[in-house]
């Protein structure tokens, strides 16, 4: 997560109850993890659907497709739920670089590493960043060999990276994965943020009330929930949730008797992309 105010969407376990084809499912799990680096959602929970609960292999392709290209084999198993990620697309974010020439890396670049077992007789901490080689790391900590971690180039020559916290990076950097209970808790630990529900039986959305969104929440966190194929967001909430939080119906006009899971998240955070904020 960045140290930016959080966003976050939540989706439930079911979301892939429609359909027992794997290759369906990726997909569908593919279109998530685009809209939310599309618009900039730094968190994506699942909460767990009693009527199906496919968490694990959710979070397994978000996961993957969070994971820059270079760092794959290395912190991906190899898993039968995995056989079809080949057919999604990247996510193009900046902290997914196509560029892997070690000489065209400037001094400031922030790139995603991994640590690799020590190639230098000094026995320091080397990670791989996605070049033809690992680079030393600048560092008095100690990492275990595969860990993931976020580095900034500091020097040229020769080529050297610094470990950095993510808050320190001025980009979007991706999502974090976090599986959950239920719906519910999960709002209850954010009581300071701004809460939105997705749903038919919601106020439909409005400039104004994008307008109002823009001119309260600029410095607020913000979780967006999504309902299941089978049930309303409401279905996951009791009456006194439903009362603390706002509902609002995103597709008030929907030319089809169901709007997808995937479809909402799109159409939703195409709208909230609207309110200005402050990161």
């Amino acid at each position: 997560m960045t140290g930016r105010r959080e966003r976050a969407i939540l989706i439930p376990s079911s979301l892939t109850m429609e359909s027992r084809d794997s290759r369906v499912n990726t997909l569908k799990v593919g279109q998530i993890a685009r809209a939310a680096a599309v618009f900039r959602m730094n968190r994506i929970v699942i909460y767990i659907d009693p009527e199906r609960n496919d968490s694990r292999f959710i979070a397994m392709v978000l996961r993957y497709m969070e994971t820059p290209q270079y760092l794959r084999k290395m912190l991906i198993p190899r898993r039968e739920e995995l056989r079809h990620v080949g057919t999604l697309p990247p996510l193009r974010t900046i902290h997914h670089p196509i560029n892997s020439r070690s000489e065209s890396l400037k001094i400031g670049e922030y790139r995603v590493g991994a640590v690799v077992e020590s190639v230098g007789s000094d026995g320091g901490v080397w990670v791989e960043i996605g070049i033809d080689r690992p680079i030393p790391l600048r560092t008095n900590k100690v990492y275990q060999v595969g860990q993931r971690l976020n580095v900034r180039i500091f020097s040229q020559e020769p080529l050297a990276a610094e470990p950095v916290d993510q808050k320190e990076i001025p980009h979007y950097w991706g999502y974090e994965t976090e599986i959950v209970e239920g719906l519910e808790g999960f709002l209850e630990s954010r009581k300071d943020a701004r809460v939105v529900l997705t749903t038919r039986k919601g106020k439909a959305i409005t400039p104004e009330i994008l307008q109002k969104m823009g001119h309260t929440d600029q410095k607020r966190d913000l979780a967006v929930a999504f309902g299941s194929p089978a049930r309303g967001v409401d279905a996951f909430l009791s009456k006194e949730a439903m009362d603390r939080y706002e509902m609002i119906n995103t597709i008030p006009h929907q030319g089809t008797e169901t709007v997808r899971v995937e479809e909402a998240v799109f159409a939703t955070l195409a709208l909230l992309n609207l309110v200005p904020v402050e990161d």
